[in-house]
């Protein structure tokens, strides 16, 4: 008998690892097939595929043995459960067998109800017919939520994210909650289009950077800002202090947020520009943490450092304030209002300006405007920019 392989079956059939076919490999070359390919009686392999690619690469005689079936539907499944219970799978890799197992689970249930309904024989229910995610998640060997799960990822996700899950190098959860994410993000973008910028006299925005900004000198009572904390970006906490010096009135402040390995580093950049250093806030997560590996940390806190131009003489304040998490939709590094709303009312009075460098999604914009203060703010990004204006305009 001729063998074949049809494209359909093949298909479903996962790639060895490169060890696995390297050991199958040498064991039919110095051994020769000792397991037969099963075929149906057309000849079209069912299990063997890879036996069959190295003993034809070899020249070696195959051996198959002809495995028959009721239907087309109990044949492809036979495929998918040779690969299910002969192979390491992961649960990615076993559920993405599940997903052609459940179609035909579903096709031979409808073909039995149809059948039953002619014989006049009473029919389950809808709720437990149409359960085939529970069955197929059994058949398979995982939990019903990890299968649910792994279908959202391989219709929704990137060929890369699917790649790096079926390899073991991203989990099932953690893609999925990735999935989740950029779907909220995209909710809320979409939202924010339909937002019509509407900014108050008392609000200016700047697309640019913001050492080109036009902000006049001795002007802004608080600068209220979060710039990126990747080291590459630490050279921009120089041109901050800087420009801080020029815009900010005597007595004003500067409050940045600061990443806890550079808390050193930007002191001493601000100092060397003539600011000085006042204090340093702790901001208490209230959402999900960050885990440092290196240095064995969960964080709970973040810091803020204050600076001051000249002399401080405003309120006493708190030096630790609880943040509340208000999700990363619009911006992957996005803050929460709470700090900003506190240190904007108790270090500014009604109309004095408060200045963010670093815009980002707009979040200490709308506090300013919340509480009656003049705002100027820039962002370098256009989409980011956009979406501040609008969110802003949106702000009561």
């Amino acid at each position: 008998m001729q063998l074949s392989i049809s494209p359909e079956y093949d298909g479903l059939v996962p790639n060895l690892s490169k060890i696995d076919y390297s050991n199958l490999y040498q064991s039919i070359k110095h051994n020769g097939l000792w397991i037969p390919i099963l075929c149906n009686s057309q000849g079209v392999i069912l299990d063997g595929h890879h036996r069959y690619d190295i003993c034809h690469e070899l020249g070696i005689q195959t051996k198959h043995a002809v495995r028959t079936f009721e239907n087309p539907l109990l044949e492809k499944k036979f495929v998918i459960e040779c690969n299910l219970h002969r192979r390491h799978l992961n649960d990615f890799q076993k559920s993405e067998l599940g997903i052609p197992l459940q179609k035909i689970n579903e096709d031979l249930a409808e073909k039995n109800l149809h059948l039953s309904q002619g014989q006049g024989v009473k029919v389950s229910s809808n709720e437990e017919r149409l359960n085939s995610n529970k069955q197929t998640a059994q058949e398979i060997g995982v939990a019903k939520s990890t299968f649910e799960r792994a279908k959202v990822i391989i219709k929704k996700a990137s060929e890369e994210l699917k790649e790096q899950v079926r390899s073991g190098k991203i989990p099932i959860n953690k893609a999925y909650t990735t999935i989740r994410k950029e779907e909220k993000r995209e909710k809320r973008h979409e939202e924010i289009k339909k937002i019509q910028v509407n900014l108050p006299e008392t609000i200016t925005l700047y697309n640019q950077e913001f050492q080109t900004a036009p902000i006049k000198p001795n002007s802004v009572a608080l600068m209220f800002t979060d710039p990126p904390y990747h080291e590459k970006y630490l050279p921009l906490f120089g041109d901050l202090a800087k420009h801080a010096g020029r815009v900010l009135r005597e007595g004003g402040s500067l409050i940045t947020y600061c990443g806890h390995f550079n808390i050193g580093k930007v002191i001493n950049m601000m100092e060397d520009q003539g600011l000085k250093f006042h204090w340093i806030i702790s901001v208490v997560h209230s959402g999900p943490s960050a885990s440092v590996f290196g240095r064995k940390i969960l964080v709970g806190w973040k810091p803020m450092l204050w600076f001051t131009k000249g002399k401080y003489d405003g309120e006493f304040v708190r030096d630790l304030i609880k943040s509340e998490f208000q999700g990363k939709e619009v911006h992957e590094w996005a803050q929460s209002t709470v700090e900003a709303d506190y240190y904007i009312k108790y270090l500014t009075i009604e109309n004095e300006i408060v200045y963010d460098p670093f815009l980002g999604s707009g979040t200490f914009g709308v506090s300013a405007k919340k509480q009656n203060r003049q705002f100027i703010g820039c962002e370098v990004d256009k989409e980011h920019f956009e979406n501040a204006m609008r969110i802003i305009s949106n702000a009561t």
